[in-house]
C-alpha cells in the first residue's frame, strides 16, 4: 500500500528519536530521586515524588486514549515532547539561580506526568499506521526492548553523571532529547487516519464505559494491568 512507503525509515527515525528521549527522561529521574535524597534524606519526600510522577498516568490515561484516538497523533506527540521539555528547562533556569525547593520538583514531575499520559497512547496509535500488518509484532517488540533497556540502563547512568555534574546538567541533556524527540515526528509524514474516527457521533463517556466493559470481561487483561500497577508502585 502507498501509505508504507519508506515505512522503515520513518518508523526507525521516529524510533530513534524516541530512544534518546526516553532513556534521556529516565536518567533524568532516577538524578531527580538522587537529589531529593542526598537533599532531604526524606522517604516521605521520595515516596511523594513517585506517587505524584506516575497519578496522573495511571488516573487520566484511559481518558486520555480516548481523546488522542479523536486528534491529530503527530500534533499531540510533537506537544507532549515540547511540554516535557519546557517544564525542564523551567527546571533548569530555577536550579541555575537557586537551590531547588521541593515543591517545584513535584510540580515538574507532576507536569511530565501528564505529558507522558498524552504521549505514549499517540505513539502506540502512530505505529500501525507506519508500520505493515505483518511486521507490528517485531517493531511493538523493539518498542518494548527500548523500555526495558532504559530501565536497565538509567540507575547505572544516573548515578554516574550526577557523580561528575551536577542536576542542572542532566535536565539540560533530558531537554535536548526532549526536543529531538519533536524534531524527529516532525520532519516524518505519518499517514492520516482517514475520516472514520471523525464521523462517528463523540461520546466520551460511552467509550470509556466499552473500555470498563471489556476489563471486567477480560480477567487476563484486568489481571495484567492490576500487576503492572502494582509493579510501578512497587
Amino acid at each position: 500500500m502507498e501509505k508504507y512507503n519508506n515505512w522503515k525509515r520513518k518508523f526507525y527515525a521516529i524510533w530513534a528519536g524516541q530512544a534518546v528521549s526516553l532513556i534521556t527522561s529516565a536518567i533524568l529521574q532516577m538524578a531527580i530521586i538522587f537529589y531529593l535524597t542526598e537533599k532531604t534524606g526524606s522517604a516521605m519526600v521520595l515516596s511523594m515524588a513517585s506517587l505524584v510522577g506516575f497519578l496522573p498516568y495511571a488516573i487520566l490515561g484511559p481518558a486520555i486514549g480516548v481523546l488522542v484516538d479523536r486528534h491529530d497523533r503527530k500534533k499531540i506527540m510533537i506537544g507532549a515532547d515540547l511540554i516535557i521539555a519546557a517544564a525542564g528547562a523551567v527546571l533548569a533556569i530555577v536550579a541555575f539561580c537557586m537551590e531547588l525547593p521541593v515543591w517545584m520538583i513535584m510540580i515538574v514531575l507532576f507536569i511530565r506526568s501528564i505529558g507522558t499520559a498524552f504521549h505514549t497512547p499517540a505513539l502506540n496509535a502512530v505505529t500501525p499506521l507506519l508500520v505493515p500488518e505483518e511486521q507490528l509484532t517485531k517493531c511493538a517488540g523493539y518498542s518494548q526492548s527500548l523500555q526495558s533497556i532504559s530501565y536497565i540502563v538509567s540507575p547505572a547512568v544516573a548515578a554516574l553523571l550526577y557523580s561528575v555534574w551536577d542536576l542542572n546538567a542532566i535536565i539540560a541533556i533530558d531537554v535536548l532529547g526532549a526536543v529531538i524527540a519533536s524534531i524527529t515526528v516532525a520532519i516524518v509524514r505519518i499517514p492520516k487516519l482517514g475520516n472514520q474516527v471523525q464521523s462517528l457521533e463523540p461520546n466520551f463517556i460511552r467509550e470509556m464505559k466499552e473500555g470498563v466493559v471489556v476489563l471486567r470481561q477480560n480477567k487476563g487483561l484486568f489481571a495484567l494491568l492490576l500487576l503492572g500497577t502494582l509493579y510501578t508502585f512497587g
